[in-house]
């Protein structure tokens, strides 16, 4: 009986841990949903700065700013003396002077005498080693340059991908925000329209307030349509997971700034990252010209050794040297020329592409500029439309319900037409300050 209690008591013990694994489990599991089902409210400076952090573009082009600095260092790094120690144990047997290979020290060990052939000893070196090339044409200057040049062209491809990535940010932030004030007028617009009834009308009135409010339907039906795409672009170019739930927060307001065109030309030509890095890139091959061309002229280097060797410690024979080097190039089987012609094509290449870059420039600065002129006349025009709008009580009155419809969706058209102006002159706003690379304000 007390063995039956006992097995009873750890069968309960371990029944109790079950239970108690499992709503633990099942709360951990709530908790994180919960957390997944939170909403989170963007704006729209947040929306830019969550695609600017995300962007796999940006990461990759900072990446490569990275690369270029270390570049620029490793270029740096030729205009300072080259520092070497060396240190080397060896075993030999020679009947000639043995000269090692550069891997092992250049190490030099000795003849040894017709006596000494048959032993086979130790033999010890230490050296320190300094050398500094002191001019070499252009060459030591023109890699520094070339380095820096290439550093400024990564930071130029940095800002261009930055300026599309906040614009796209921006656009699709106010196409979503556009869409829900579209979807909130519909919903206003069927709240109406519920409140009414159509059961006194004859056939023809039923008929004709059915097809308006088939019409209005099928408007937002569009809207919702639009809305989930607008969403998921939106999600997309922020960078974040496209099942986020999320609202967005701001105002769909346009402040009237004018744009001209010659002041937007001249920004573009400034401010634009596409333009300046056609400019670096010409910088990069005229300097590649000049580091061919410095092959053609002789190097001058200064360098000095210090060295100890023996068979045996403390070490007794003491060797040095300073030496000044002059090395002249002669003859590479035209090799020198061929590559001082490649590269001033290349050269003359980088400014035909600069010039065609720049025609490109001013042929979108002007096609943006007219896009934004046509999109406040539109947004004028769609404004004092709506004004008229403000109060639509004396519309109603007196009508039937198939009239009731018929206004209710000319109304709801109105403003929709209004939403949509207010959005696109924003959003050709964007695109002019995109293709001049700052703010038109």
């Amino acid at each position: 009986m007390k063995r039956t209690a006992i097995k009873n008591y750890q069968l309960k013990i371990k029944n109790c841990g079950w239970i108690f694994i499992f709503h633990f489990t099942f709360y951990i599991f709530n908790c994180l949903y919960s957390q997944q089902l939170t909403e989170r409210t963007l704006t729209l400076e947040e929306s830019v700065g969550l695609a600017v952090s995300n962007s796999q573009q940006l990461l990759s082009a900072a990446q490569d700013i990275q690369i270029a600095k270390q570049r620029l260092k490793e270029a740096r790094a030729i205009m300072y003396p080259q520092l070497e120690f060396n240190a080397n144990y060896s075993r030999f047997n020679a009947e000639s002077p043995l000269f090692l290979s550069p891997l092992l020290g250049n190490t030099i060990l000795p003849q040894k005498t017709i006596r000494e052939l048959d032993n086979i000893e130790n033999y010890y070196t230490t050296k320190i080693s300094l050398s500094q090339v002191l001019w070499s044409g252009t060459k030591l200057s023109s890699t520094k340059k070339f380095a820096e040049t290439e550093f400024k062209t990564a930071e130029s491809d940095y800002g261009a991908i930055k300026n599309k990535t906040v614009a796209t940010a921006a656009k699709n932030f106010y196409k979503l925000l556009s869409l829900q004030k579209k979807l909130d007028i519909y919903n206003a617009s069927i709240e109406k329209l519920a409140g009414r009834k159509n059961d006194n009308a004859n056939s023809k009135n039923r008929f004709l307030a059915d097809r308006n409010i088939e019409k209005i339907k099928a408007i937002g039906e569009k809207i919702k349509k639009d809305l989930e795409i607008a969403r998921i672009d939106f999600l997309e170019s922020i960078g974040i997971e496209l099942n986020t739930i999320f609202a967005i927060k701001g105002e769909l307001e346009y402040k009237k700034v004018p744009a001209d065109p010659n002041k937007c030309l001249a920004w573009a030509a400034e401010y634009r990252p596409e333009l300046k890095k056609t400019q670096l890139q010409e910088q990069m091959d005229a300097l590649s010209v000049n580091l061919s061309l410095s092959g053609r002229y002789p190097t001058v280097a200064l360098g000095g050794n210090y060295q100890l060797e023996d068979k045996q410690w403390p070490f007794e024979k003491k060797s040095w040297n300073a030496t000044v080097n002059l090395t002249l190039p002669i003859f590479d089987g035209f090799g020198q020329f061929a590559r001082i012609r490649q590269r001033k094509y290349q050269y003359r290449k980088s400014q035909i592409n600069r010039a065609n870059i720049s025609d490109t420039i001013k042929a979108e600065v002007r096609k943006s500029f007219v896009e934004y002129e046509y999109a406040i006349e539109k947004y004028e025009k769609k404004t004092k439309e709506a004004e008229m709008l403000t109060d639509t009580s004396e519309l109603y009155k007196n009508i039937s319900f198939s009239e009731y419809a018929e206004i209710t969706d000319a109304v709801l058209q109105m403003q929709l037409e209004y939403i949509d102006a207010v959005t696109d002159v924003i959003i050709a706003k964007i695109d002019l300050e995109t293709v001049v690379g700052r703010s038109i304000e």
